[in-house]
């Protein structure tokens, strides 16, 4: 495996990172609590999404305090920054269409440590012998933080919000073209490697365009026949609704048993004034938000915690970031699904190389530029040997070895 036939040009996903010594990442520890405690005392869990919401609200607030764009923030504890941030504890009231379960929040910020970059470049030169990890973290997530705003993060991999109209398979479903990155140490330093990634997943639509789409020979006007097929493929996906502004998402637990225009509920007067009284579920669309055109069909059940929330199924969307199981693609969707997974090395060198340069990529929107890094657009060449093929011993039947030697064309 040591004698070369020749050498062969190359070039690896590996794309050199520079930075500047002189620069200071901040770390800073972050504690997010509701302003006003449970009712039962019990200390609540934010989600991810709603941490995020409440730092951008933050910052937004007093950009010129909270700099959002020299900040990267992991979404539970850790915000690393470029420049100084204020200390102490925030009030962050957080307006109903952002859809947290509280409407203040406290947001307490304080300093953990100062990261120098320096010490990266002295490990680099060999003065120093520990590799200074907590660095390393703080870069790696710097570089993640413009796609965690811009696309959809599913573990460690990012996908655009939309599909290339090219990438449909059909059934509402699309092939999503992504990456995924992370930040490594060579002998040339800090590179930035990131690959190529395709995964399936329900595209953002009307959820009546969608089934539609999902149901062969589906139409609204003989939903009955289709209800029980309609109430498999939704259940359990997530929607958010267009008669209201918000950014809140509900999972449809089914159907309602009645179709929208028997729908009946005890409207409570808030103020307690007045006893409960019986509304139409179309009456009450009519005079809130907009006239249900779809009475002939259930709407979704999008209830929680016992709690009866009724939509009509016209105003649903489905969520975007969703995975579609891809053992449950057609033959043909499958086939095409493999194919976009599987580019030839030109066309794959293509797409990563634009996945670099792309403004939702990790060196685009700004952010890595404010704390002094730089990406090299371009791949790192490396210099590949194409060895002599292997000669193998095979035993025969008969006890005796015979030497086959490989075809170099194979």
């Amino acid at each position: 495996g040591t004698k070369a036939i020749r050498t062969a040009r190359l070039r690896a996903n590996h794309f050199n990172l520079s930075f500047n010594p002189e620069s200071i990442i901040m770390h800073y520890d972050v504690d997010v609590k509701p302003e006003h405690p449970a009712k039962n005392g019990r200390p609540v869990k934010i989600s991810k999404s709603e941490l995020s919401a409440i730092r951008n609200k933050l910052f937004s607030d007093d950009p010129s305090k909270f700099p959002l764009l020299s900040t990267a923030y992991d979404g539970e504890k850790n915000i690393f920054s470029a420049v100084p941030l204020p200390t102490g504890s925030f009030k962050v009231e957080i307006p109903e269409e952002e859809g947290t379960r509280f409407s203040s929040y406290i947001f307490t910020i304080k300093l953990a440590k100062e990261l120098q970059l320096r010490k990266l470049k002295e490990y680099l030169s060999g003065q120093l012998l520990d590799i200074p990890r907590n660095i390393l973290q703080s870069m790696d997530l710097v570089m993640k933080e413009n796609p965690a705003r811009r696309m959809i993060a599913v573990g460690r991999n990012f996908y655009p919000t939309e599909s290339d109209p090219n990438d449909d398979l059909g059934y509402g479903v699309a092939a999503f073209r992504g990456f995924q990155h992370s930040l490594k140490l060579t002998s040339q330093g800090p590179t930035l490697c990131l690959d190529y990634s395709v995964l399936a997943f329900h595209k953002r639509m009307l959820v009546t365009e969608f089934l539609q789409e999902q149901i062969r020979g589906f139409t609204l006007n003989n939903f009955k026949r289709f209800r029980r097929e309609v109430e498999d493929v939704l259940k359990g996906l997530k929607v958010t609704v267009t008669h209201r502004k918000t950014k809140q998402t509900y999972v449809i637990m089914g159907l309602t048993d009645k179709n929208a225009g028997e729908i009946t509920f005890d409207a409570v007067d808030i103020d307690g004034q007045s006893p409960p009284r019986k509304v139409r579920l179309p009456d009450y669309f009519r005079d809130k938000y907009r006239e249900i055109q779809y009475k002939n069909i259930p709407c979704l059940d999008l209830g929680k915690n016992g709690k009866r929330n009724d939509t009509p199924m016209e105003f649903c969307v489905l969520v975007e970031g969703q995975r579609y199981p891809k053992e449950y693609l057609g033959k043909e969707a499958a086939i095409m699904l493999k194919n976009i997974s599987l580019p030839s090395p030109r066309d794959r060198q293509n797409m990563i190389s634009n996945m670099v340069r792309s403004n939702d990529g990790p060196s685009g929107g700004g952010i890595i530029q404010n704390f002094g890094f730089e990406v090299n657009q371009n791949m790192t060449p490396v210099t590949g040997r194409v060895i002599v093929p292997p000669e193998l011993k095979l035993g025969a039947s008969d006890g005796k070895v015979i030497k086959v030697t490989v075809d170099g064309e194979k």
